[in-house]
């Protein structure tokens, strides 16, 4: 932790420089101008073969599943879906699909009567499939590997000349798409199994086991694949899933380091300070440029953070959120809050000032925190997005100054 410390420490010694006024101001209780968000557009095909009426969204959680406060569309009638989003979000977040008994695979021009779950990076969700599924499911029980080794890696078990991002029905490539009808039934058969087994096992887990039983038996698919035999089943491994489960989450929280762990719990905190900071200096003083970064803000950069903390099973003993406003694990943290608090308190003015102060700390930790070379891409990507919107929120401070 010494570089928190130092970074702390730093943070004190500017607030102890300001030059603080105790003046009256009076509150800027005017809405302050909205620079429009740049939006992409993602678009892409779900297959088995091509999927008509499934739920495509955006997993802003990263928790495998469609939640209802996250964007989603329907596939059309030739299995296409298209988004247009936030640009960050579009090219950062996992892409999960969904497919109920009643959606139709124009395989067979009949609903698939199951639940079919699928999922794609966004790096590579112009076509969704089974295997865009295996390889998005060992890319996030393996941080290190980027999509082109993952991609090789199912190629190689398999035995088949496949690439995932090519759309096999298209390039009428009968046996990568053999593999997928199998895949795709062994999946859902193996995530029925294993979810009446671990009753309380969150999906994300159910569909990384699952995934996982599947992958060991890339072999007998490719076999099956090639001579034609698409009814053939994956075997489910229900011995001891509780110790299987067990065994998951450890290695997926073992993927990260400790310093890389403790880093997210800080980041976690620090995103926290500033939300509590500023809507205690929205309650003091009514601007509300506060409360609009508070809550459109900083309550998006702690779900971020949050969402690889819940990733990578990170250990949050001890910790809550939503918590106590203003009470923090961190004692540094706790220090800093409280001395912030009292010097915003002065005036309105000196609440912009820390603001300022906030922001531009905020950016230095990030900064910080996105030097280690074993990073892995998803934290990188939430780094990022956070320190982007750490500038913005810079900016909208130093405007009222």
């Amino acid at each position: 932790m010494k570089k928190i410390t130092t970074k702390i420490a730093s943070f004190s010694l500017a607030l102890s420089t300001l030059l603080w006024f105790s003046g009256c101001d009076s509150s800027d209780t005017t809405t302050p101008a909205v620079t429009p968000v740049a939006t992409t557009t993602l678009t892409g095909v779900v297959a088995d073969g091509y999927l008509v009426g499934a739920k495509v969204c955006l997993d802003k959680n990263y928790n495998d599943v469609c939640d209802a406060d996250e964007p989603f569309v329907l596939t059309d009638s030739t299995g296409r879906y298209t988004f247009s989003l936030p640009e960050m979000a579009a090219t950062q977040l996992p892409i999960i699909v969904e497919a109920d008994e009643n959606t139709v695979d124009l395989d067979t021009n009949t609903t698939i009567g199951t639940k079919w779950h699928f999922k794609a990076n966004s790096s590579n969700s112009s076509f969704i499939s089974p295997l865009s599924t295996l390889v998005a499911q060992e890319m996030a029980l393996n941080s290190t590997l980027t999509l082109e080794q993952a991609m090789a890696n199912l190629q190689t078990e398999l035995g088949l000349d496949i690439n995932t991002t090519i759309d096999y029905v298209a390039a009428n490539n009968t046996k990568a798409h053999n593999a997928a009808k199998i895949i795709a039934h062994s999946l859902a058969n193996t995530e029925t199994s294993l979810s009446a087994i671990a009753t309380t096992t969150d999906a994300r887990t159910i569909r990384l086991l699952a995934a996982k039983q599947v992958r060991s038996q890339t072999a007998a698919i490719g076999a099956n694949a090639i001579s034609g035999n698409t009814s053939y089943l994956c075997d489910v491994n229900t011995t001891d899933v509780t110790a299987q489960v067990t065994e998951l989450t450890t290695a997926i929280s073992a993927s990260l380091s400790p310093q890389l762990q403790a880093d997210l719990l800080f980041m976690w905190e620090e995103e926290r300070l500033a939300r509590d900071v500023y809507n205690a200096m929205y309650a003091k003083w009514g601007s509300k440029v506060f409360t609009n970064i508070a809550t459109n803000g900083e309550q998006t950069h702690i779900n971020s953070v949050k969402s690889m903390i819940d990733k990578y099973q990170v250990n949050t003993t001890g910790y809550t959120e939503p918590a106590v406003a203003g009470v923090f694990i961190n004692q540094d943290l706790q220090s800093l809050y409280n001395d912030l608090i009292a010097k915003g308190s002065v005036s309105v003015t000196e609440a912009y000032k820390v603001g300022v102060l906030i922001e531009e700390t905020d950016i230095a930790d990030l900064d910080q925190r996105l030097l280690p070379t074993d990073l892995p891409a998803d934290i990188r990507a939430v780094y990022e997005n956070l320190r982007k919107g750490s500038y913005s929120h810079l900016a909208a401070f130093n405007k009222q100054l």
